[in-house]
């Protein structure tokens, strides 16, 4: 089960972000970037596999593109990945772990929410204007994202989520499903709504509608060292595996 899950996890992964980005072939590796949104979630190296000997000459490819791209050169890592000691032979190229994110899949529900200020719906298309700036703010990204986003969000595969607390936009989320999957991604709230539970809520509906269509995993991928990481704990979710992310400016 784990095997196939975690192929699962970064096939569908992989394929989401592919979405949103131009896709590199590195000789061994897959390479993102965007021309217009310089931002790490649209820049970098995944889907590694290559023999020992090759791996410095897929990293100097890899490079070579960001610095034709102005941006810094970033790998995301799976348990996939080959070789197995890669994050070595980045770390003697002068990479640096910059972050460590984790997927997590939801086993069982958690417990009922208490009732709080959040209300949960489904994000029609007309909405989505709404949806895409309180995403965009909750993360402080640029509103350019919620543009390019409409075609890669408003398709079948996809539900948003908005929540609101007292009538206003507070918080997003998205549910993409494939290949038997459910993803929760884009979870974030408003600065002057957090820690009133719009995290929460909008997960559990996640889940909810996710188990609804059948999915035979709910998952997601967080900093394991974020808040973020307990809250999805007490919504049950649990860590599967680490995807660390080595980065190395390239300027």
């Amino acid at each position: 089960m784990a095997d196939e899950y975690t192929t699962t996890f970064e096939k569908l992964w992989v394929e989401f972000r592919a979405r949103w980005c131009a896709s590199h072939d590195l000789g061994g590796a897959l390479g993102f970037s965007h021309e217009d949104l310089k931002i790490a979630m649209f820049h970098r190296v995944v889907q590694v596999d290559v023999d020992a000997k090759e791996v410095d000459g897929l990293i100097d490819r890899a490079l070579q593109l960001f610095r034709e791209k102005e941006f810094d050169c970033a790998f995301t890592l799976s348990p996939l990945d080959r070789p197995t000691d890669l994050p070595e032979h980045l770390e003697r190229r002068g990479f640096k772990l910059a972050m460590e994110p984790v997927a997590m899949v939801c086993d069982q529900p958690g417990a009922p929410l208490k009732p709080g200020p959040a209300v949960v719906c489904e994000s029609d298309e007309a909405e989505y204007p709404i949806w895409a700036d309180t995403m965009c703010r909750s993360f402080a990204n640029p509103a350019a994202m919620g543009q390019v986003g409409r075609a890669v969000l408003c398709i079948p595969q996809v539900r948003r989520y908005l929540a609101r607390v007292d009538g206003e936009p507070a918080g997003t989320t998205l549910l993409y499903s494939d290949h038997g999957m459910g993803y929760i991604d884009a979870v974030g709230t408003l600065p002057q709504h957090r820690r009133k539970g719009v995290a929460a809520a909008l997960v559990t509906r996640a889940v909810a509608d996710s188990r609804a269509l059948g999915n035979r995993w709910t998952t997601l991928e967080t900093d394991s060292t974020s808040i973020a990481e307990q809250v999805y704990e007490k919504r049950g979710f649990r860590a599967t595996h680490f995807r660390y992310r080595y980065v190395k400016a390239t300027r």
